[in-house]
């Protein structure tokens, strides 16, 4: 009985490994897709205040 409970214990030690593994992927997707993200956002400003500039001096 003794070594059910010891199997199922490291059963659960095994589980709970792999969820912190799998929650530090999933972190570290997350903060690649911010990164991302963000780079497209300032790219977008960037291009929008260009296209601004290149109105004003035509105008």
């Amino acid at each position: 009985m003794s070594s059910l409970i010891l199997d199922t214990l490291r059963f659960l030690d095994l589980d709970r490994s792999r969820e912190t593994t799998q929650g530090k992927v999933n972190r570290a997707e997350r903060l690649v897709r911010a990164i991302l993200y963000a780079g497209f956002i300032a790219v977008l400003v960037v291009e929008i205040s260009l296209l601004i500039q290149a109105l004003g001096i035509i105008g």
